[in-house]
């Protein structure tokens, strides 16, 4: 608590006639008072924020406005004007130093993409999120059910109140003084993934009477995100209620030039982001009761994310490595992208129905594979069947070979059912990415499942059955240069 208030001096009369030693000592002691009177002395500030227990709502806007950039052939960059808008309210509990959970009761955008309209909302079964900070970056997700990629990008939005703190100086300040954001704390706020170095600078412009200190924010940030390089502009503000210890407001407007991405779009925008803090009571959603039943920990079953084919009639789980990159009734490409580095490709193709009852053999699986490869086929080195955790019918198989003097490997998979539904997922990798793939086409493929509401394609002509096989792949990129 800070008071405003100076030391009293008192003065007593003296008896007698005082010696000019002691009026000596007298004016050494009032000098001594009036060098050490905060009246003078530079008065600093320790700027921290203290959430444990607490509970507070916090009301977001978004507003984002620029050009979209996208080389869907790899060659010709195409620019689509876009805007945003989006509203978020929520009201969090902090129950840890790294662990909070909310309850939206808002979270929906309005945006365009070259004049095309789309509205987005959180499905109200998804509106209890974590918010799991103890790591490198925070991880946001459902407890409850699986997000899918939309849901995740909806609510991942700049300046999260789980990590505003982040930014406040080590040491106490005064008025006036300024500092540098840690590295990971700004790229946290900002919704990147590493800094390759910045020049923001942060000032304690004021602490008014009522204790909130003023931060400001100003400079210009290098940084990456999925390993693409992205230029920032930075210029923020945020209030901060000493008293109470708590952030209660966060304006910033970014500007961001981000290159075109191996999963991603690139972008020559400006996002304004405003958001207010509140102190408020825990709905019956965030009561403990309620929370006792929920693992709030972020783990690799909870990040997982939900996908539905809904044109081509299939679903599955992937992990946040996995990005969607394009959907047909056909066909379905899906890259992964770890560290920045692009490491595969999975094509999902839906084949055409056979017979009810029918069933290709892993022999006959096997001659389509060396077939499709062709001359690209080194060898077979594993064929496999099992039937999946939904009761389909899997045939694996995995090859190795050269495409353009270059060591690949493929995984390719017939999942079918017992009505002659038949769907090939063909993952592609550099031979050298190994290791760093794994065992990922198991987890991608064990929960694959097939829509009822499908309905059966018929392949016109053989070219359009060629059409189902991948396309090849380089997965080698730059990496970010240091700036």
């Amino acid at each position: 608590m800070y008071f405003d208030a100076c030391r009293a001096i008192f003065v007593t009369p003296i008896c007698g006639n005082p010696s000019p030693y002691k009026h000596i000592l007298l004016a050494a002691s009032l000098l001594t008072l009036w060098a050490t009177s905060p009246i003078q002395a530079e008065e600093t500030w320790k700027l921290v924020e203290n959430l444990d227990g607490k509970t507070r709502q916090v009301s977001t806007e978004l507003k984002v406005q620029g050009t979209m950039r996208v080389n869907p052939d790899g060659k010709k960059v195409r620019r689509y004007p876009m805007t945003l808008d989006g509203k978020y309210v929520a009201i969090e509990r902090v129950l840890g130093a790294t662990t909070a959970v909310r309850h939206y009761e808002t979270a929906e955008t309005h945006s365009t993409a070259n004049e095309k309209p789309l509205d987005d909302k959180l499905p109200t079964v998804k509106r209890l999120i974590a918010v799991d900070t103890s790591g490198d970056s925070p991880i946001l997700f459902s407890p409850q059910y699986t997000l899918t990629r939309q849901d995740l990008e909806l609510i991942s939005v700049p300046g999260n109140p789980a990590v505003l703190a982040k930014l406040l100086p080590a040491q106490p300040v005064a008025e006036g003084q300024t500092w540098s954001p840690d590295d990971q704390a700004l790229a946290q706020v900002l919704g990147i993934d590493a800094i390759n170095n910045h020049e923001v600078v942060a000032t304690l412009t004021e602490v008014d009477s009522s204790g909130v200190a003023k931060v400001s924010l100003e400079g210009k940030v290098s940084g990456a995100i999925q390993g693409v390089a992205t230029e920032i502009e930075l210029k923020g503000r945020l209030n901060l209620d000493t008293r109470n210890k708590a952030i209660t407001w966060f304006a910033a407007s970014i500007k961001e030039d981000r290159s075109i991405g191996h999963a991603l779009p690139g972008f020559d925008v400006t996002a304004i982001v405003r958001t207010q803090i509140t102190a408020a009571e825990a709905p019956s959603e965030l009561e403990d009761d309620q929370l006792a039943k929920l693992n709030l920990q972020a783990n690799d079953g909870s990040q997982m994310l939900a996908f539905e084919g809904k044109k081509a009639g299939f679903r599955l789980m992937h992990d946040r490595r996995w990005h969607a990159m394009a959907e047909t009734p056909k066909q379905t490409v899906f890259r992964m992208v770890a560290d920045g580095e692009l490491v595969a490709q999975a094509n999902v193709n839906r084949l055409t129905n056979m017979k009810a009852g029918e069933q290709m053999t892993l022999e006959g699986f096997e001659a389509e594979v060396k077939k499709a490869l062709n001359e690209r086929l080194g060898q077979v080195v594993d064929a496999s069947q099992a039937v999946n955790s939904q009761g389909l019918r899997e045939l694996r198989i995995t090859a190795v070979g050269t495409a353009n003097k270059m060591p690949i490997t493929w995984i390719y998979y017939l999942i079918s059912d017992d009505n002659g539904r038949r769907y090939s997922t063909v993952f592609t990798f550099e031979t050298s990415l190994a290791e760093k793939f794994g065992q990922t086409d198991r987890s991608f493929m064990s929960g694959f499942d097939l829509m009822e509401t499908a309905k059966p394609t018929i392949a016109q002509d053989t070219q359009e059955e060629n059409s189902e096989q991948p396309k090849l792949i380089s997965a080698k990129v730059e990496s970010v240069e240091k700036r």
